[in-house]
């Protein structure tokens, strides 16, 4: 039980956002005067992965931290805590991250499951690709700007390796970013295609994906030995056009999106106000002011 007391508390909270103030009663598991926390409730709010290696004494303690926060929650009610603006900022902050992510849920939903008869027509006729190892070295960075940044030192002269030592958040950062030697269905997708169309001393562009922005260049390619069969790499076929026709399917909302929409991203003035913000704070100016005056006024995308 006590490995999972973070998180159970955590639990607790979200019951209590869930529960507070519900009328009915019958099926109630916990209630704080006049708020309830319902059975439907109380589950509905532990996500099913981590119901799953939940034990009842867990899921009491859960109970029991819906009830210490009720009991918090609503004495900074009544001592006008709610209304701090800040707070309200991002309570509203949460409720459209939350809002959003569900809807790109409902997307990933809709998108038709990949069958096993295109999972086998797509390893066929990629087959020999499969049996086919390249020797990859990566960077890792954390935002977009970052790895613009190390792209062009690389293109500008600076070895891959060196800047994958200075800059890399991934461990195998001090070895120069070197992976290995890797298949198909051994990377993430989003590496994968660029891994395999790049030639030998080759460096792709900028890569994003769930952990971040990767570079990647490729060190070595070799036929390999054997030829893997479709049930030996069923799995990663499948996994690897689950995540292709997901990316496509979020790609192609956001571009409709974007079209209703009239967008307007002011990278130059988010950049003076940082610098105004650090000047105010610790006098010495703007870490990269070249870059502040480079940028430009403002980008509308239609």
């Amino acid at each position: 039980m006590r490995r999972l007391t973070g998180v159970v508390v955590a639990v607790g909270v979200l019951a209590a956002l869930v529960g507070c103030g519900r009328e009915e009663e019958s099926d109630a598991v916990a209630r704080v005067d006049g708020a309830v926390l319902t059975v439907d409730d109380f589950y509905e709010s532990i996500p099913e992965q981590l119901l799953a290696v939940m034990s009842l004494e867990d899921q009491e303690e859960a109970l029991k931290a819906w009830v210490k926060t009720e009991l918090f929650y609503q004495e900074a009610l009544r001592r006008g805590v709610g209304d701090d603006e800040a707070l309200r900022r991002r309570l509203t902050e949460i409720e459209r991250e939350f809002v959003a992510e569900k809807h790109i849920k409902q997307l990933m939903d809709d998108v038709p499951e990949v069958t096993e008869q295109e999972a086998r027509a797509y390893f066929e006729s990629r087959k020999s690709d499969y049996a086919i190892q390249v020797r990859l070295a990566h960077i890792l960075v954390r935002s977009r700007a970052e790895a613009d940044r190390a792209l062009a030192r690389i293109r500008s002269g600076t070895p891959f390796e060196t800047v994958a030592e200075t800059v890399s958040i991934d461990q195998t950062g001090p070895l120069g970013g070197d992976l290995g030697y890797m298949r198909r269905g051994e990377m993430i997708h989003e590496l994968e295609e660029a891994a395999f169309e790049l030639k030998v001393g080759e460096v792709s562009g900028v890569r994003p994906s769930s952990y971040g922005y990767h570079i990647i260049k490729v060190l070595d390619r070799h036929p390999g030995a054997g030829q893997p069969s479709f049930e030996a790499k069923r799995s990663a076929v499948m996994n690897f056009l689950t995540s292709q026709r997901r990316r496509r399917a979020f790609d192609e909302r956001l571009r409709e999106l974007e079209g209703r929409a009239t967008v307007v991203v002011d990278t130059a003035r988010l950049r003076l106000a940082a610098r105004d913000r650090i000047q105010s704070e610790a006098p010495g100016g703007f870490p990269d002011e070249s870059a502040a005056q480079s940028d430009s006024a403002g980008v509308e995308m239609p």
